[in-house]
């Protein structure tokens, strides 16, 4: 009697156990998965504040960059204004080449449409009243004479990411670890990448990059504050001449 009352007493135990084991489990991350996620939201439409900064270390120089962006993403069309751009340096040579961008940049966009894009420069004066039009390059940077990637070219090449790991979950982000080889990035053979995405709508809204080239050292660091909904802008090239490059 007593090992019959014991069995009937014993068996619901052990599924109370089981089950409330298995309540305590979290369910695991796949970092491959996320990336994914993220990828299909950037394909929405949105409007987004942009950062991207630039250090290089080497014996012989420092350098740092910063370009304030805005981004707005309509369908298949991407825009980026050139709000401002920041520079220090040691170097002679780069110097005169950031003194070039900043005039360049002063007011210029892009408008990015997949297969082509649109570089708008009204302050170099062999360009005024027209826009050049490029071919988009198929690894990062994505544009041409252009040194900046923003979240969005990075998802653009989240199917590309080597060593894909779950480096660190907050309570607000996914932050996802991978590396990146040539040709897949034009400036080292291979780099590693940091990317936060957002938990609630899985948005790449942070990455950093590590790489190096030869004895110089090279870090990106990429942020974008998104609002997503209705977006109005205007990408029209009317009135400008296009010249082809």
């Amino acid at each position: 009697m007593f090992k019959v009352m014991s069995m009937r007493y014993l068996i619901p135990l052990l599924l109370a156990v089981m089950i409330l084991g298995c309540v305590g489990q979290e369910k695991k991350v796949d970092p491959k998965e996320i990336l994914k996620k993220a990828e299909n939201a950037i394909a929405k439409n949105f409007d987004a504040n942009a950062t991207f900064e630039m250090i290089l270390k080497s014996p012989e120089f420092r350098d740092y960059t910063r370009y304030d962006m805005r981004i707005v993403k309509i369908g298949n069309s991407t825009k980026i204004f050139f709000l401002n751009y920041e520079y220090n340096t040691t170097s002679k040579y780069l110097e005169e080449v950031h003194r070039s961008m900043k005039v360049a940049l002063k007011d210029a966009w892009i408008l990015d449409e997949g297969s082509k894009f649109y570089l708008y420069t009204p302050h170099l004066e062999y360009m005024e009243n027209k826009v050049g039009e490029y071919k988009p390059s198929k690894s990062l940077p994505r544009y041409v004479y252009l040194p900046i990637v923003t979240t969005i070219d990075l998802a653009r090449n989240f199917d590309k990411a080597r060593k894909v790991k779950l480096y660190k979950e907050t309570k607000k982000y996914y932050i996802i670890s991978y590396s990146l080889e040539y040709p897949t990035i034009t400036f080292a053979e291979n780099a590693e990448v940091k990317v936060w995405i957002s938990k609630r709508d899985f948005m790449p809204v942070k990455a950093e990059i590590s790489a190096k080239f030869k004895n110089t050292s090279i870090k990106m660091v990429t942020e974008a504050n998104f609002r997503i909904g209705n977006v109005k802008c205007d990408m029209t090239l009317d009135g400008l001449s296009v010249v082809k490059r």
